[in-house]
């Protein structure tokens, strides 16, 4: 096992689900249908969770792809896209749009303790329903957090990773109070993995030959400049685009026009590399 799978040990086990619990009691409980545009399904996850999806088609006569979004750590969940009508600007553009709950968020239960399996788990359900098109990840805060340890264990199923408003570490988001203290020890302890609460950059150093993305207000501030420097130093073919006067999560809300032009342009460029050259 490398450093990058999940420890499955009675007590990391044990310990993690207990700790998903306590951090999501704010979270869980909020619950609401998918939109009558979205077709909603339970996948069940490699850990055994049911995790609650929706998938929305685009009408396009040939889609170019399928975008797997994952949601910010907010009660919302998945309906944090739907509210903010992002689904609508990939559907216009020729992508079937796919996302979830992660475990513990809405109708998604708590099988397991790892996030990335969640990503993983959609992903290869997708695979198995649009075998022939490109898959791009689209991960806001918390999703892109998980997402980035998914891609270290398996970026395979992926054309391409987009991450937006993504805290490099945890402790930069937990700044005060005894959680604080907690996920500092936790971050950093043989817990990190199980608990996925490691930095990003330890696992995006190892993902190789996959286009990554990474957006970012300047005004974030879970995010400095410098830790945006030492994101690029870790995963040197990053592309780094950053947005003016936006704060945490308001960069498709201050910027949308050019937020989604970046984001398309960067799936299209990701497809015409992994796009096989004729003989």
């Amino acid at each position: 096992m490398n450093k990058h799978q999940q420890s499955n040990g009675w007590l990391a086990v044990t310990f993690s689900k207990l700790f998903i619990r306590v951090m999501f009691r704010h979270v869980q409980g909020w619950k609401k249908d998918a939109p009558s545009r979205a077709e909603s399904f339970i996948e069940v996850g490699l850990d055994g969770s049911h995790l609650e999806g929706a998938s929305v088609y685009t009408t396009t006569v040939r889609p170019r792809g399928v975008v797997l979004m994952c949601h910010p750590f907010l009660k919302y969940g998945m309906h944090y896209f739907f509210e903010n009508n992002l689904d609508k600007e990939l559907l216009s553009q020729g992508y079937h749009v796919v996302t979830f709950n992660f475990k513990g968020f809405g109708r998604s239960t708590i099988g397991g303790h790892a996030f990335a399996d969640d990503v993983l788990a959609i992903a290869r359900r997708i695979s198995r329903q649009f075998p022939m098109l490109p898959i791009h990840l689209l991960g806001y805060s918390f999703g892109g957090y998980h997402l980035s340890h998914a891609l270290a264990r398996d970026s395979t199923p992926f054309t391409s990773a987009v991450l937006d408003s993504v805290p490099i570490s945890v402790r930069s988001y937990f700044t005060r109070g005894p959680l604080r203290i907690a996920m500092r020890w936790i971050s950093g302890s043989w817990l990190a993995v199980p608990t996925g609460t490691g930095p990003i950059d330890l696992s995006l150093s190892c993902v190789h030959n996959l286009p990554i993305a990474y957006l970012y207000g300047r005004d974030d501030r879970y995010i400095s400049e410098a830790d945006v420097v030492e994101l690029t130093h870790s995963c040197n073919t990053l592309r780094v685009i950053g947005f003016d006067n936006c704060r945490h999560l308001e960069n498709h809300k201050k910027h949308r026009d050019r937020y989604f032009e970046e984001i398309l342009v960067f799936f299209t460029s990701a497809e015409t590399l992994s796009r096989p050259v004729p003989a």
